[in-house]
């Protein structure tokens, strides 16, 4: 496992021990205490925005509560200082306007520290989050490695009777080749044709088949008693589409067996549990975000007149950091429903597709001035009608963002017929993609232009996702500075 990096932003939030974090906010007092006199004194500043310095350094240490506090004490504390500058400190607070000022603090300190405790809350969510998709991923290489390295015969069938999987036990039971045994039907390995009728309805009747015994014929006409373990793969619509199972010598250890049948379970265990966080996770942040924008949001209009500049600078900061955070989390959820979401595979009219993807960024389009025209007709393919939609919307929204300003956006979309499945193309004159990045282009949470282009790095993610839930491909044909060519090959309708 690879070491975890240190996370510059979580360094960034001040995790600080206790003696320290109390120790730097007396020297923020301190040096606030000092430099009010002299400061109002020569160019008579206000009490608010001086009162902004100590309540956001506070907040930003001690979180929503530490706020909250040092927005209440510096109503006293700037009477106090007020005094003794010869002002009548309490009057200047409780007259009509500095209530306003005061509660606007207290206010602004809240939020600051609601910003900070959302932040170490989102960081350590993302690091679990990570933590459990590393966990799965090497879960998935561990079963990998079981199946091709066990010493019991496994193997992946599909319903016609084909072998597709074979790993090298299997090969060495029955004594083929691999590229013989995959050319033979499974009906051909079994010693008794009864046998097979019986596990096949078996199968298909309850989903599963545990320690069937039958009679299997190798190469060389040897007859050997083994047992079956096998599950049926069913569709959205119930139809068994594939067979996995082990076979084993009665002979054999029964050890290696149970072994498999754990780490089977450890491995769907791990998916439900990676997407049940998820989706509990994003929401759960989804609502903290709401709330914060929404106070932002009020700060900003209502009382925007009252703020001093620097404070305004505070409150729209922190609206634009909801609202990105917000597009994050929108994009996780979007990538988990397109993960588990049913796939129903039907056939759909790539035309009306791109035509109601068209209407729904049609305020882009007129925003940016661009121009989207289909060459051609396009040909209907076999897809998810959702995830298709899904596809065509964010390769046509990159299509039309990764565009220089001094550039009008132009894409172009067309199809064609390439054997029995239509290559469906976006073309785009945007800024492209160098060689060396284009690995990169699909991964999640990858961002090749971050400081010229917003996002959050899902979009292309959530594409490959769906392409390969409807048994697709996608890829690009890009260069630096020459625009990029999407592609999405999926299998054809029939006429």
């Amino acid at each position: 496992m690879r070491p975890e990096r240190r996370n510059p932003f979580r360094a960034s939030l001040v995790v600080e021990p206790m003696w320290r974090r109390l120790v730097l906010a007396l020297l923020v007092v301190a040096v606030y205490v000092v430099g009010f006199v002299p400061l109002y004194r020569e160019g008579d500043t206000a009490v608010l925005a001086l009162s902004m310095f100590p309540v956001v350094i506070l907040a930003w240490l001690f979180g929503a509560w530490g706020g909250l506090v040092a927005g209440v004490a510096s109503v006293p504390l700037n009477a106090l200082l007020l005094t003794m500058v010869g002002e009548q400190g309490w009057d200047l607070i409780v007259r009509e306007g500095g209530a306003e000022g005061s509660a606007l603090v207290i206010v602004v300190g809240c939020v600051v520290g609601l910003l900070r405790d959302l932040g170490l809350r989102l960081d350590r969510h993302l690091t679990d989050w990570r933590t459990a998709e590393r966990a799965l991923r090497e879960t998935e290489d561990r079963y990998r490695v079981l199946f091709e390295r066990s010493r019991d015969p496994m193997y992946v069938s599909t319903a016609d009777g084909r072998v597709v999987e074979a790993n090298d036990a299997l090969v060495r039971l029955f004594g083929y080749s691999r590229a013989e045994l995959l050319d033979l039907e499974v009906a051909q390995l079994y010693a008794e044709p009864g046998d097979r009728d019986l596990f096949r309805q078996r199968i298909d009747r309850d989903g599963w088949v545990e320690d069937f015994p039958v009679q299997v014929r190798a190469r060389g006409g040897e007859v050997r008693d083994c047992l079956i373990t096998a599950t049926a793969r069913r569709d959205a619509e119930g139809r068994i589409v594939q067979y996995q199972g082990s076979i084993r010598d009665v002979s054999q250890d029964w050890a290696l067996h149970q072994l498999a049948e754990r780490r089977t379970r450890e491995l769907q265990a791990a998916a439900a549990e990676l997407e049940a966080f998820t989706y509990s996770v994003s929401h759960d942040l989804r609502t903290h975000l709401v709330t914060l924008g929404g106070f932002a949001s009020i700060l900003g209009t209502d009382h925007r007149e009252e703020m001093g500049e620097k404070a305004r600078e505070f409150v729209d900061r922190i609206l634009t950091a909801s609202q990105r955070m917000d597009a994050f989390v929108q994009d996780i959820l979007s990538y988990g429903r397109v993960s588990r979401a049913p796939v129903r595979l039907e056939r759909v009219e790539l035309a009306d597709t791109v035509a109601v993807v068209r209407g729904s960024l049609a305020d882009q389009i007129a925003e940016r001035r661009g121009s989207v025209e289909v060459e051609g007709d396009l040909l209907p393919v076999e897809a998810d009608r959702m995830l298709i939609e899904r596809v065509v919307e964010n390769l046509m929204a990159n299509a039309l963002k990764f565009v220089p300003d001094d550039k009008l956006p132009q894409v172009r979309i067309g199809s064609r017929r390439q054997e029995s499945h239509v290559r469906f193309e976006i073309r785009d004159n945007g800024v492209g993609i160098a060689s060396e990045d284009v690995p990169r282009a699909f991964r999640a949470f990858e961002r090749l232009d971050p400081g010229r282009f917003p996002g959050t790095g899902v979009g292309l993610a959530i594409v490959q996702k769906a392409v390969e839930r409807m048994g697709g491909e996608v890829g690009v044909h890009s260069e630096r500075g020459g625009g990029s060519t999407f592609y999405v090959l999926l299998r054809g309708a029939p006429s």
